[in-house]
């Protein structure tokens, strides 16, 4: 499990997608939508709105390592710029009739976990409260991430639901989602030492903010927050469907991730679908058109 996360879930998946494909030509109807305000700094989202609205709305979180350098000129999560792969898995939705909200979130090492969770479920419940401006149904939205923005969608999916930290009426909205899709997801990242590698924990000490002790004891001891951090925690067996996307051969979220949350949620009884396809490494290549049906059926019920 320890190859796990490394920080790469952001560096080397942005550079790998951007050569994968051929540039993805999407333009939002609306961006840099503001979602939240945090100690004066604005949260981010971008919205690409489809030609024929099937009314459901999924909240996307690009991949980034939950990193993203402490400089001016640093590329905003929600453009996507470099990442095709993702842009890719925007316009299926929108061919497909949905409204995808694209988000940026807080990141290390500037901001430690639970920030970017907190930001994500920040997000739905601002989708939710603004549902009629978008003419999506409020009580059927998703979420759907790529690596670490997987285990955010997770998060956001399995955490149990409870009003947010603010006073605005936006906080005071549900942030339950009706189903989740997850891409590459690292679902525990309190990794198997005898698997992992000092990448990976360094990545997670980063994320955690907790202190990286060596990596063997780093799995060892395991800090409570790593665990934390991880959506395998918080499974049971009233959680919203899951439909997992990861592939045998990615050199970065390995698939033992899959296999143990799907032994967790086996053995809570949760509802899931599995998807592990062949090829595409940290990109698994899968059937875009497949997914988003399995999402309009699963939000139509």
């Amino acid at each position: 499990m320890k190859r796990l996360i490394a920080a790469a879930i952001g560096a080397a998946a942005l550079a790998a997608s951007a050569q994968a494909q051929d540039e993805i030509d999407i333009t939002p109807a609306a961006d840099n939508v503001i979602y939240g305000m945090v100690s004066g700094a604005a949260l981010l989202m971008d919205v690409y709105t489809p030609d024929e609205s099937n009314g459901l709305g999924v909240i996307v979180i690009p991949g980034s390592g939950w990193y993203a350098p402490e400089i001016y000129s640093a590329p905003p999560l929600n453009e996507m710029r470099g990442y095709d792969y993702m842009r890719a898995v925007v316009q299926t939705l929108n061919s497909e009739g949905f409204t995808a909200f694209v988000i940026n979130h807080r990141s290390s090492p500037g901001n430690r976990f639970p920030a970017a969770v907190n930001d994500t479920r920040r997000a739905v419940r601002y989708v939710r409260a603004t549902a009629e401006q978008w003419g999506i149904d409020p009580e059927r939205i998703a979420t759907l991430g790529h690596s670490s923005g997987a285990n955010l969608a997770a998060m956001a999916a399995l955490m149990d639901d409870e009003p947010g930290a603010g006073a605005d009426p936006v906080d005071q909205t549900s942030a339950s989602v009706q189903a989740a899709v997850t891409i590459a997801a690292p679902f525990m990242l309190a990794g198997d030492p005898d698997t992992a590698s000092s990448y990976a924990a360094q990545t997670i000490a980063m994320y955690t903010g907790r202190p990286y002790w060596g990596e063997d004891r780093h799995y060892e001891v395991a800090p409570p927050v790593v665990v934390q951090a991880s959506p395998a925690t918080y499974v049971d067996a009233n959680d919203p469907p899951l439909y997992i996307i990861d592939s045998p051969n990615d050199p970065i979220v390995p698939p033992d991730q899959g296999d143990h949350m799907i032994a967790v949620l086996d053995e809570a009884r949760a509802v899931y679908t599995h998807d592990r396809t062949e090829g595409g490494e940290h990109n698994p290549d899968f059937d875009m058109a497949a997914m988003a049906a399995w999402l309009e059926a699963v939000l139509g019920e």
